[in-house]
C-alpha cells in the first residue's frame, strides 16, 4: 500500500473562492467536554455540504469561515461519541456568529473533570450549546483472545522463493523485521476471472499467475535503466485493464490492457503524492484514496481528469470510511455524496485494535474490512492476528475469518478483493512470498446493527421439537431449531409476529402453526421461554 500522506492541495483548491465571491462570516466556538471545564483539543469541526474542515486548538477553540448562509456542523474526535453535530447555525456576510461554549459528549468522563455545578459558576452561568449525538449502533465482533496462526480455512495459491525467474520475486532484507532496506513486491491486484497479477519491482516486472496459482507469463513495467518506484499500486478494473500508480516526485497512472500492453499514461497533480491506495470501482474510473476521502482520476487521450475528494470508498449509493475509535473500537461511517453520515456503525472488540483497513467493496456491495487485533500474553510477548470482516450497508455482518499477520511492512498492500468474495492475502518474509485465499463464511450468528435478538426452545409435547422451523412475518428472517429445541433468531426493532411451525413427513397434513406477537427493541434479548407446539 501507497505511503498514507495528506493530500490537502486538491482539497485547498477546491475551496478556493473567485474574488466576486460574497463576504464571508465567520464562526467560532469553545468545544468543551459535557459537564466539564476541560477544553476539547484537536477535535475535528467539518461542515455539511461543504468541503471545509478545521481542528480546535489546545483550549478547544475552533474558528471557521463560510458564505452567508444556515448550516449544519459536525463534531468528532477521537475521545468524541462520533458524529455529534450543531444545527442551524446562521452565517451572516461580514458577521461573527460565536456559539460561545458547545458541551459535546465524551466516551468517557474525562480524568480531569469539574462537576456540572461548579462549571455553571465558572462560566458564569451561561448557558451552553450542547451538541446532539446520533444513537450509536454497536456490533460485537467475534473473539476473545488472539488467535495465534490465524484458521485453517486459507488456501496458498503461490510460493515464490527469492531471484529473477518465472514465478520468482526479488527480495531484499527481512519484511518482518521492517528493516529499513526490506523490500519485496509492493503490491498486488486480482483480475475479473481471478487472475493473480503481482508487481515484482525490484525485478521491474508485472508477474501473472491464473485462479488456481499457476504462473503465466509477465509484462515490463518502468523504464529499462530507470530507478524502480517501490510505492506503487496497482487496480484491475472488470474488463481486465490494469491500471498502475506510481508515487514519484512527480506520480503517474498507467493503464495496460490485459495482455499488459501500455494504452494510456499521465501524469498526476501534485495532490495526488502520498494517496492510500488504487481502486477500480464501477468499470473503468478509477478512484485514489485520499486520507479517507475518494477521488475519481479518469484517464483520457487529453490527459488525467480528476473529480472529487467524496466522502469515502464508493459502496452503491453511499460512501463508506473507518477509522480506529480507540483500544477497543472501531467506527465504520456511510454518508451520502454530499458528506451527511446515513449510519455509523460502531466495532466492538474484546480484543485490543491495532488499526482498521479498508480492503474493498465486493461485488455484493458489502465493505471488507481488515481489524488488526494484538494482545500481550503472560510472557509480555505480543501475539496478533487479523479479523477479515464483510459488513452489509445496513449494519449486519455477512462473514468473518480470522488470519495471521501477513508481516507486509504498513506502506504495501496486503489484502485485495476475489471476484468470488473470497480475499487474498499477500505474506512476505526473508524465504519466499505467498499469496494466500481466505474464504470469508457466514457469521454463524447475523448480528446487525441496532436490532435485538429473540430465543426461547419449541417443544413437541414432552420432546425437544426438532427440525421445526421459525419465521417473522413481514421480517423475511427464518431460523431452524437445534437437536435441544432451541432458536435464535436476529429482528429489527419493532413488534412482530413470529410463526411456530413443526416439520412435516410426506403425505401427513401440516399441523397449524402457533403465532406469537412479540416486541424486539434495538440492542435487546427477548426470551419467550418454551413454546407448545399444537398437536397434529
Amino acid at each position: 500500500m501507497i505511503a498514507a500522506r495528506l493530500g490537502s492541495l486538491l482539497l485547498l483548491a477546491a475551496l478556493a473562492l473567485p474574488a466576486s465571491a460574497a463576504p464571508r462570516g465567520t464562526v467560532t466556538g469553545i468545544l468543551r467536554y459535557k459537564g466539564c471545564l476541560t477544553g476539547v483539543p484537536g477535535a475535528t469541526v467539518s461542515v455539511i455540504g461543504r468541503e471545509r474542515q478545521v481542528r480546535s486548538d489546545t483550549g478547544g477553540r475552533f474558528l471557521v469561515e463560510l458564505p452567508p448562509g444556515k448550516y449544519s456542523l459536525v463534531i468528532r474526535g477521537p475521545s468524541l461519541v462520533p458524529d455529534q453535530r450543531v444545527d442551524d447555525v446562521m452565517v451572516g456576510a461580514g458577521k461573527l456568529s460565536d456559539l460561545g461554549i458547545v458541551e459535546v459528549w465524551a466516551d468517557e468522563r474525562p480524568a480531569l473533570c469539574v462537576p456540572d455545578a461548579a462549571a455553571a459558576a465558572m462560566t458564569g452561568g451561561v448557558e451552553p450549546t450542547v451538541a446532539a449525538a446520533p444513537d450509536l449502533p454497536a456490533l460485537d465482533l467475534p473473539g476473545s483472545q488472539v488467535t495465534v496462526g490465524g484458521s485453517s480455512q486459507g488456501h496458498v495459491l503461490v510460493r515464490g522463493s527469492p531471484g529473477s525467474g518465472p514465478g520468482q520475486f526479488g527480495l531484499q532484507g527481512n519484511p518482518a523485521r521492517e528493516d529499513e532496506d526490506a523490500l519485496g513486491p509492493p503490491t498486488f491486484a486480482v483480475g475479473p476471472a481471478g487472475g493473480l497479477l503481482v508487481l515484482d519491482v525490484l525485478n521491474g516486472r508485472v508477474q501473472r499467475f491464473d485462479a488456481r496459482g499457476k504462473f503465466q507469463g509477465s509484462f515490463p513495467v518502468g523504464r529499462p535503466g530507470q530507478e524502480p518506484v517501490y510505492e506503487s499500486d496497482l487496480a484491475v478494473a472488470d474488463d481486465g485493464s490494469i491500471f498502475l500508480v506510481t508515487e514519484s516526485d512527480n506520480p503517474t497512472l498507467t493503464q495496460y490492457d490485459p495482455s499488459g500492453k501500455v494504452l494510456l499514461s499521465g501524469a498526476l497533480p501534485p495532490s495526488f503524492k502520498g494517496v492510500d491506495q488504487i481502486l477500480a470501482v464501477r468499470g473503468r474510473p478509477t478512484f485514489l484514496m485520499l486520507n479517507g476521502q475518494s477521488v475519481r482520476a479518469e484517464l483520457g487521450w487529453g490527459g488525467i481528469r480528476a473529480e472529487g475528494p467524496r466522502p469515502g470508498l464508493p459502496a452503491g449509493d453511499v460512501f463508506v470510511q473507518v477509522e480506529r475509535a480507540g483500544r477497543w473500537s472501531a467506527l465504520v461511517r456511510f454518508a451520502a455524496a454530499d458528506g451527511r453520515v446515513r449510519r455509523t456503525v460502531n466495532l466492538r472488540s474484546a480484543v485490543p485494535i491495532a488499526r482498521v483497513r479498508l480492503v474493498g467493496v465486493n461485488r455484493r456491495g458489502d465493505v471488507v474490512l481488515a481489524v488488526d487485533r494484538q494482545d500481550g500474553a503472560d510472557d509480555e510477548t505480543t501475539r496478533a492476528e487479523i479479523l477479515l470482516l464483510s459488513l452489509t450497508p445496513q449494519g449486519q455482518i455477512a462473514g468473518t475469518v480470522v488470519v495471521p499477520p501477513g508481516d507486509r511492512r504498513w506502506l504495501f498492500r496486503e489484502f485485495a478483493l476475489a471476484p468470488d468474495g473470497s480475499v487474498v492475502q499477500m505474506q512476505s518474509d526473508v524465504g519466499e512470498v505467498r499469496l494466500v485465499r481466505w474464504p470469508l463464511p457466514s457469521s454463524p450468528k447475523d448480528a446487525a446493527a441496532g436490532e435485538g435478538t429473540l430465543r426461547g426452545r419449541i417443544l413437541d409435547g414432552a420432546r425437544p421439537a426438532t427440525g421445526a422451523s421459525v419465521s417473522v412475518v413481514r421480517a423475511h428472517r427464518s431460523a431452524l431449531v437445534g437437536p435441544d429445541g432451541t432458536f435464535e433468531i436476529r429482528m429489527p426493532p419493532g413488534t412482530w409476529l413470529v410463526v411456530f411451525r413443526r416439520s412435516s413427513a410426506p403425505g401427513v397434513p401440516e399441523s397449524a402453526p402457533v403465532e406469537l406477537k412479540v416486541s424486539v427493541t434495538a440492542g435487546g434479548t427477548i426470551d419467550v421461554g418454551s413454546v407448545q407446539l399444537a398437536a397434529p
